[in-house]
C-alpha cells in the first residue's frame, strides 16, 4: 500500500511539472507575439507589448500613456521632470549607444534615423510636425496597444480646452490676435517668431484654443517655416494684440520700436519658461494651458 502511495505521488508531481512547463511555454509564446503598425514609411512589425522603448522626442506623450522609456535624448521637460529623473539620457544618438540599452522598440522623428536604428530594433517614424495632437496620441495609442488610454487622455484634454476657451471669452481675449516671440535681446540683436508646431505654446494657442495670429504669421509661418528671425524694423508687422515671449526682454526697455508696439504699451505680454514650453506633448500642454490662460487674463485685469 505504501509503494502504491509513493507511485501515485510521483505521478502527481510529474503532472504538476508538465503543467508548469506548458504554462512557461505559453507565457514565452505570448511575450514573443508581434503586431504590424502602419506608418507613413511603410508597415513595421513590433512587439505586441513593447517593454524597452527608446524615445527621441515628445517624451510627454509616451509618459501620459503610462509608458516609461529606458532612455531618451532629452529629459528637461519641466512638466514631467520628476517622472524622468532616473531615465538615462544619451550624449550621442548612434547605433552603439542605443544598442547598449537593448531596446525592443525605437521612436524617431527624423526619417534619416529610421534605416540605421532599424538595424537595432523595430523603429517607428513619428512625423510630429505634420500631425495634430489627436492624430499623434491616437497613433501612439496603437503603437503601445493603449488605444483606450489615448481616447481618455484626449477627451480629458478637450474638456480642459473647452473650459479655457470659456474663461478667455469671458475676459474678451478669445477674438484677439497673438504672436509668439523668443530672444535674449541685448539691444542689438534680433527676435524670432514662431508658429504652431515648434513649441513655445504655439500648438495650444493656435491649434487648440483657436486664437489667431497676425496675417503675415498665418501666411508665412504657421504651417510653413514654423519659425523665422526678425529684425526690429519689421517686428511690428508680426505683432498681435498679445505677445507670448520666451527669453529675456531686458535689452528691449530702451528700444523705441519695441516700446511703440501697442501690446507692449498695454502690458499684454506673457513671459514663458523655455523649459516648460519647449514641448508640444499632451503632458506638457495640460500644464502650459493653465499657465497661459491665467497669465493672459491677468494682463487685462
Amino acid at each position: 500500500m505504501k509503494k502504491v502511495s509513493i507511485f501515485l505521488l510521483a505521478l502527481f508531481l510529474m503532472f504538476l511539472g508538465a503543467c508548469s512547463n506548458q504554462e512557461n511555454k505559453g507565457t514565452e509564446k505570448e511575450s514573443n507575439e508581434t503586431r504590424t503598425i502602419e506608418t507613413t514609411l511603410g508597415d513595421v512589425e513590433i512587439p505586441d507589448v513593447p517593454q524597452r522603448v527608446i524615445v527621441t522626442y515628445n517624451l510627454g506623450d509616451v509618459l501620459a500613456l503610462g509608458v516609461k522609456p529606458v532612455a531618451t535624448y532629452d529629459a528637461t521637460g519641466k512638466a514631467y521632470e520628476k517622472e524622468v529623473a532616473d531615465i538615462p539620457v544619451w550624449d550621442t544618438f548612434d547605433e552603439e549607444t542605443i544598442m547598449a540599452y537593448e531596446p525592443d522598440l525605437i521612436l524617431v522623428i527624423s526619417e534619416d534615423d529610421v534605416e540605421k536604428m532599424s538595424k537595432i530594433a523595430p523603429t517607428i517614424f513619428v512625423p510630429f510636425t505634420e500631425m495634430s495632437m489627436e492624430e499623434r496620441l491616437t497613433f501612439l495609442g496603437e503603437v503601445f496597444n493603449k488605444q483606450e488610454e489615448a481616447k481618455t487622455l484626449l477627451a480629458d484634454f478637450d474638456q480642459q480646452i473647452t473650459d479655457a476657451k470659456a474663461k478667455l471669452e469671458e475676459n474678451g481675449i478669445l477674438d484677439q490676435t497673438v504672436s509668439i516671440f523668443e530672444g535674449d535681446y541685448d539691444g542689438n540683436g534680433s527676435i524670432w517668431v514662431f508658429g504652431d508646431k515648434w513649441g513655445r505654446g504655439g500648438d495650444l494657442i493656435y491649434s487648440h484654443l483657436g486664437l489667431k495670429a497676425p496675417k503675415v504669421i498665418e501666411d508665412e509661418i504657421i504651417g510653413k517655416d514654423q519659425y523665422r528671425e526678425l529684425s526690429m524694423e519689421v517686428l511690428p508687422e508680426y505683432t498681435g494684440d498679445f505677445i507670448i515671449f520666451s527669453g529675456e526682454q531686458g535689452g528691449l526697455a530702451d528700444n523705441k520700436v519695441w516700446q511703440a508696439i501697442p501690446a507692449v504699451q498695454e502690458g499684454k505680454i506673457v513671459p514663458i519658461d523655455f523649459d516648460l514650453f519647449y514641448d508640444i506633448d499632451i503632458y506638457s500642454s495640460k500644464v502650459q494651458l493653465d499657465y497661459l490662460v491665467d497669465a493672459m487674463i491677468q494682463t487685462v485685469k
